[in-house]
């Protein structure tokens, strides 16, 4: 039998996130924006991972990552949330293109904090229990969001301990 992923603790993640944002901001001081705007990607992560555990979202790829904080952005009416995400998010390029400034680099560490903060205070009791006050087209997109946090993921195949192979009869 197969056993499903397995996720830290949402303060396991949070703890993680921390220590990469202070990671972070002594790499931009050393002046290595390639690694401090890597590093606040992976402190983004860390948070929303976070907050997945506590909802029991799904959290193992980019897309859920982002429709968690478009979830929560949308269903509090945060779009301050999404703007800073979307601004981590991109500097997630600068590992591999190296377009950002100091200046844009620190911009990203501020954001990081916002986000990291905001993030671990995200009232879960306050999320909307109904979507009647939506827009249809805002229902479907939550509903669709949904799906992607809360869909039930396949662990890995495991290959077949050798001699213990069997074939169809």
């Amino acid at each position: 039998m197969t056993q499903p992923l397995r996720a830290s603790p949402p303060e396991r993640y949070q703890a993680i996130s921390q220590h990469l944002l202070e990671q972070a901001q002594a790499e931009l001081a050393k002046g290595d924006l390639i690694q401090s705007s890597e590093k606040l990607w992976g402190a983004t992560a860390h948070a929303i991972q976070a907050l997945c555990q506590r909802t029991g979202w799904n959290h193992h790829d980019l897309i859920c990552l982002r429709a968690a904080v478009s979830y929560i952005a949308s269903s509090l009416d945060r779009d301050d949330l999404m703007l800073a995400f979307v601004y981590l998010e991109n500097l997630h390029i600068n590992y591999f293109e190296h377009p950002y400034s100091i200046g844009e680099i620190r911009t990203g560490i501020n954001n990081a904090a916002f986000l990291i903060r905001e993030l671990a205070a995200v009232p879960l009791s306050q999320l909307p229990s109904s979507r009647e006050h939506l827009s249809a087209a805002e229902r479907q997109d939550q509903e669709r969001i949904l799906q992607i946090l809360t869909r039930k993921i396949r662990p890995p195949e495991q290959k077949p301990t050798p001699g213990t192979e069997t074939t169809p009869q």
